[in-house]
């Protein structure tokens, strides 16, 4: 675990692994993120009783759901305490079901030939971008944004099917307009990988002891969290549009005024009034971004 791992963060449940509260946090001027108020996490519907009834004393007044149809007819609908609002927006980029198929169609050949020899890691690269550039997928995440900054709607949890991809950029979204630094930002975001890891690990073994993945290493780019898929966000983001504060302000449509609410419901009246410095930095922790790798 990194070193800003907090186990207080995580909200142990039975049906889901990677449910976690964003705050505890420091910005880049002091001011601690405060708990309580915003959660992302991984999927919701297989969660037990007793799983509902946690949720249910964390006060949630909404779930953003990011899965797509699809995903919600084969994995169920999210299970909730009685009273939260669920407002789904499909964010279709994080939805890895067509390669879950070629995995379970058990084609060696053509596994390699998709995702091999870092394939499978320029896939998720591309899918991080999508992101940004695609207007449905920014149009999503904007509106969830918005709802985030509205007060009325927290305590909130927003989720995809690993908590990962799709909850990962939406919560270096919102860190970022806090002035949580980048490199802070990148150490939540690859704490996906120590909640899944055990999962994952059995995953792999299991898919080649069946004989459906000859190699698991082919698997790792996709089920694993890197640095690089994050930072290609950022890049195109900040290649796009400027500066990762117009990326919010034009791609994301969400402005000072809803941004500064944001602020002071998350960190409190003494936020400084003029804005939070949001140039270009890369998760790396130096001035441009990380390379491909």
């Amino acid at each position: 675990m990194t070193a800003h791992w907090a186990p207080s963060r995580h909200v142990p449940l039975d049906g889901a692994v990677n449910v976690r509260d964003i705050g505890g946090y420091r910005t880049s001027y002091g001011l601690q993120v405060t708990r309580g108020r915003l959660f992302r996490g991984d999927a919701l519907s297989q969660l037990t009783g007793p799983d509902t009834e946690r949720l249910d004393r964390l006060g949630l007044r909404t779930v953003i759901d990011f899965r797509t149809p699809g995903e919600v007819l084969v994995a169920g609908a999210d299970r909730l305490p009685f009273g939260t609002e669920i407002v789904r927006l499909p964010v279709g980029g994080g939805d890895l079901g067509s390669i879950c198929e070629l995995i379970a169609g058990g084609d060696h050949e053509r596994q390699w030939r998709e995702l091999g020899d870092g394939r499978a890691a320029s896939l998720m690269v591309a899918i991080n971008r999508g992101f940004v550039t695609d207007a449905r997928q920014r149009e999503a995440f904007g509106a969830a944004l918005r709802l985030v900054c509205s007060a009325g709607r927290l305590p909130l949890l927003y989720h995809c099917s690993s908590g990962k991809d799709r909850a990962g950029w939406m919560t270096a979204i919102v860190l970022t307009a806090l002035g949580v630094p980048r490199e802070i930002v990148l150490w939540d975001y690859l704490l996906s990988n120590d909640f899944h890891r055990t999962d994952y690990q059995k995953l792999r073994y299991d898919l080649v002891k069946t004989g459906i993945v000859a190699d698991p290493e082919v698997l790792r780019p996709i089920m694993e969290q890197s640095a690089t898929y994050l930072g290609a966000a950022f890049e195109e983001a900040e290649r796009r549009y400027g500066s990762f504060g117009r990326f919010v302000a034009e791609g994301l449509e969400v402005g000072d005024a809803m941004l500064g609410e944001l602020r002071r419901t998350l960190l409190g009246d003494l936020v400084p009034p003029e804005p939070v410095s949001l140039s270009p930095v890369s998760p790396c922790g130096g001035a441009a971004p990380c390379g491909a790798g």
